[in-house]
């Protein structure tokens, strides 16, 4: 590669280097998702494959919750162990290791004998599997984000990472696309014999796609930062350091903040309106389709907006907005519900509680996030903070329990909807404003191994 060439790397305009970056970021965050999310929507009707018949449905449920919580706890392990790789040997290299190890664990998932053949080794290996593959996933957004943003345009970088924020909704859409594929396409019968395995292919595909791309893009060493700022060896170590942890505890509540909100606006939801409001589950289906559609249109036009007038106080804007409209239009979604206002009315209100409630995030939080580390622990700290932050929010079905024995339970969602725009606004706030900084230092850098001059 030439040296103008390699400046174009880091310069204003969007070349074909750049857009492969960023192709690539916004295919890892689907991809995560989609990996999170497929025991959920696959395994309900499939589990007879990895089970015997004779298990009770609570013990069914509870092993497809199980599997759900792998993939969960792997978050941390992948953020932890795997992520700081981005910020000692390169991000495309992490990115190209963790595409690897989630395309080959996908593909072993996919074609694994079942009950019938390894007997309760089957669901053992897959549980096995998962948590593999969910590190692998997870850990692989400590590189694919830093590397898009860092080659993204200052101007331009509120939209990319708007553009990276809806990744994960795409991959929600896609599953479900495919699950419905499948369901009109087989029968019950065909689906838990083999039709399951179309939706573990279908991330073998995209996984395989994400490594060519990935292995098309050139790889930024890791250099000093602004001033005394130099590499380190142990970025795990450096980001929970005393001077550092600062910068940790406030991107652990907004971060904590965001994934609150996902989980009030999207994952409660279908639950909240079939099983306790009784609505139409055709109706709530489509409800979640078009809710995912708007987070997208508005999640890249808010991160869009953001470069204009600041993520800090995007987002400050945005906790304010959770905290109070829509804790309110959750309210009122809720009591149309109850006096027996059609779907017409309960969907509208509900179409609107999602978008609103996770649309300030989407557009902002992945960028802002990446923003607040300097270049050598980048990828430590945007895996520390994506992945740790999971684990307590992922409980809240059971703060919804505790809650619930003080107020009516379908109320409960009230409290940590106005608890993620307050965790949002003073996780905002409490930080500095980052729409301005350089990503890339203005040093001389190197990019396979030529020295050049970054913007």
């Amino acid at each position: 590669m030439s040296t103008v060439q390699e400046a174009g790397i880091f310069g204003g305009q969007f070349t074909p280097e750049k857009r492969r970056s960023i192709f690539g970021g916004w295919l890892a965050g689907l991809l995560n998702t989609y990996d999170l999310f497929l025991p959920v929507l696959v395994l309900p009707t499939a589990m007879g494959y990895f089970e015997p018949s004779t298990l009770s449905p609570v013990v069914q449920v509870t092993l497809i919750n199980i599997a759900f919580a792998i993939s969960m706890v792997a978050q941390p392990v992948g953020g932890l162990f795997i992520g700081p790789i981005g910020d000692r040997i390169g991000r495309k290299r992490l990115v190209v290791l963790t595409s690897t190890g989630f395309t080959i664990g996908t593909l072993l998932l996919a074609i694994m004998p079942g009950y019938a053949a390894m007997g309760y080794w089957a669901i053992g290996i897959f549980f096995f599997l998962r948590l593999v593959n969910g590190a692998f996933a997870a850990a692989g957004l400590g590189g694919s984000v830093p590397l898009a943003l860092e080659r993204t345009p200052k101007r331009w970088r509120g939209l990319v990472g708007g553009l990276l924020g809806v990744a994960p909704t795409t991959g929600i859409i896609l599953l479900s696309a495919v699950q419905l594929i499948m369901d009109s396409a087989v029968t019950p019968q065909q689906f838990v014999a083999w039709g399951w395995r179309v939706p573990f292919l279908v991330g073998v595909v995209l996984g395989a796609i994400l490594i060519v791309f990935i292995n098309r893009v050139s790889e930024t060493e890791l250099f000093a930062g602004e001033g005394s700022e130099v590499k380190t060896k142990t970025p795990i170590r450096e980001v929970f350091s005393a001077r550092n942890i600062k910068t940790f505890g406030q991107m652990f509540v907004l971060y904590s903040g965001y994934l609150f909100a996902i989980q009030v606006a999207v994952s409660f939801v279908p639950s909240l309106m079939i099983n306790i409001l009784h609505q139409p589950p055709k109706g709530v289906e489509s409800l979640m389709l078009y809710g995912n559609v708007g987070i997208i249109v508005a999640g890249v036009l808010l991160g869009a907006i953001s470069q204009k007038i600041g993520r800090r106080r995007a987002l400050m804007l945005g906790g304010g907005w959770i905290f109070i409209v829509s804790t309110i239009l959750y309210y009122l979604t809720i009591h149309a519900a109850k006096t027996g206002a059609g779907f017409g009315t309960v969907g509208v209100l509900g179409f609107l509680v999602i978008v609103l409630t996770v649309a300030p995030f989407s557009g902002m939080v992945l960028t802002y996030t990446a923003e607040r580390y300097p270049m050598h622990t980048r990828s430590t700290g945007f895996s520390a903070v994506s992945t740790l932050t999971s684990v307590i929010p992922g409980f809240y079905s059971f703060y919804l329990l505790g809650l619930g024995k003080m107020m009516p339970y379908e109320y409960t969602i009230l409290v940590l909807c106005a608890l993620a725009g307050f965790l949002t606004w003073i996780g905002a706030k409490s930080g500095p404003e980052t729409v301005d900084i350089d990503m890339v230092p203005d040093i001389s850098i190197l990019v396979d191994g030529a020295s050049i001059s970054g913007d």
